[in-house]
């Protein structure tokens, strides 16, 4: 508790007592009814004052009080939301953060630009394999532009970025957004399944810029400062 309101209070006590002591003690000087009253007039200013001050204390107190509480909360929000971009794979400023990876954990399978019986083509982005159920994060801030079913991508969200960049999670179980919605770093857009053309469990991400063609998943995380 601040010693303010403690000196304010014995302020009080002390402006109290000499109006006391100058109400009751005896006037040896007889001094003239009008030079009385205005005596008690000031008396009754200063400790309208005093008041005054000490409600003023008492105020300060406690917007400071409010103003402690606030900023502990807000401490409290950033270290959280530090460990929750630490698990997937930021260890920075949590309020500068710009991507992350899409899995808290997994195993890099399938490469980009891979050729084979499993794709009508190219493989356009890189595969993470983990288990069924696993929350799939937004690598970064943009607006959910599709959700749907997609042939051999199965069921698919795309996000797209402010700078026009598409970023595609595939062969989701199921989803935790919708068209149009807006959605920050990190935030859970769906889980892990095996929908679509798929041999068991894992996200599929593509990364394209201006919504064109696909560029390497983990070059463009590794470019944003993360570690795959």
């Amino acid at each position: 508790m601040s010693a303010q309101p403690h000196r304010a209070g014995l302020l009080l006590a002390v402006v109290l007592l000499a109006l006391g002591l100058g109400l009751a003690a005896p006037r040896a000087d007889a001094a003239a009814p009008e030079t009385v009253v205005r005596e008690q007039g000031q008396q009754a200013r200063t400790l309208e004052l005093a008041v005054r001050a000490q409600a003023q204390l008492h105020e300060r107190e406690r917007t400071l009080l409010a103003l402690n509480r606030r900023a502990d909360a807000r401490e409290r929000a950033l270290l959280g939301r530090k460990a929750v971009l630490a698990t997937y794979g930021y260890h920075g400023d949590p309020e500068r953060v710009r991507a992350v990876l899409p899995l808290a954990s997994y195993r890099l399978s399938a490469g980009f630009g891979l050729t084979g019986p499993l794709w009508e083509a190219q493989h356009g982005g890189q595969d993470f394999s983990t288990s069924p159920g696993d929350a799939i994060v937004a690598v970064a801030a943009g607006v959910v532009s599709e959700v749907a079913w997609s042939g051999p991508y199965g069921l698919r969200t795309i996000v797209t970025l402010p700078d026009g960049t598409e970023v595609w999670y595939c062969h989701q179980d199921d989803v935790s957004v919708y068209a149009g919605q807006a959605v920050e770093v990190a935030e859970r857009i769906g889980s892990v399944g095996s929908t679509g053309n798929s041999t068991g469990p894992h996200l599929h991400l593509e990364v394209r810029p201006g919504g064109g063609g696909p560029i390497d998943p983990l070059d463009w995380l590794r470019a944003e400062g993360l570690a795959p």
